[in-house]
């Protein structure tokens, strides 16, 4: 059993309960095989997006590096309308994608978003149903509670996209950015509306 988070902006969460590992590794093994017989060759970027270059952000926090931090870069250009960024490794550094697909990003200024959230170890039960019982129910309930109780917010909001002041330029001769997100915060993580 395998459990993913998917961040949604507005610190809202979504998590999706259980994924058959089967499932993923074919996922991901097949597709990979198929590229590595098709042959690289470089990256088919879709119309309009230009050359991207290899560039790196490192987000750093109290003098450390920031590791599992979500970062995306906007550009300031309003004609570049798409997104990028990644998530940080353990040295706090995020190879830049563009699109979650494409590896580097385009040159240019960019405002930089950086989010962290830490779930506890605990799986998501199963949705009860219309026949589940009311111990169900409860159980159910307080497991939900336990995890919501339990989901941490790492980096203050007001690094979040939309009111991050954080910039970067990525120039040919500087593809590398640092970003502070100082100081360490762990708050609790709004609840997510259930029903």
């Amino acid at each position: 059993m395998l459990r993913l988070c998917v961040f949604v902006d507005n610190h809202s969460v979504f998590i999706v309960k259980s994924m058959n590992l089967r499932f993923v590794i074919c996922s991901c093994f097949i597709p990979g095989c198929f590229l590595l017989l098709s042959g690289c060759g470089g990256q088919k970027l879709p119309p309009g997006i230009p050359k991207l270059y290899p560039a790196t952000i490192t987000v750093i926090q109290d003098g450390n590096p920031l590791a599992g931090a979500e970062v995306v870069v906007i550009s300031t250009d309003p004609s570049m309308n798409w997104s990028s960024g990644g998530v940080t490794d353990k040295n706090g550094v995020v190879k830049l994608r563009t699109m979650g697909q494409y590896d580097g990003v385009p040159l240019g200024k960019y405002k930089v978003g950086v989010r962290k959230i830490e779930f506890p170890d605990i799986a998501p039960p199963p949705e009860p149903s219309v026949m589940s019982t009311a111990d169900e129910k409860n159980e159910y309930n307080r497991i939900m509670k336990e995890i919501e109780d339990n989901t941490f917010i790492f980096v203050d909001e007001r690094f979040s996209i939309g009111k991050s002041q954080l910039e970067v330029e990525i120039t040919p001769s500087n593809l590398k950015g640092t970003v502070d997100v100082s100081p360490a915060i762990r708050v609790k993580a709004p609840s997510a509306p259930r029903g």
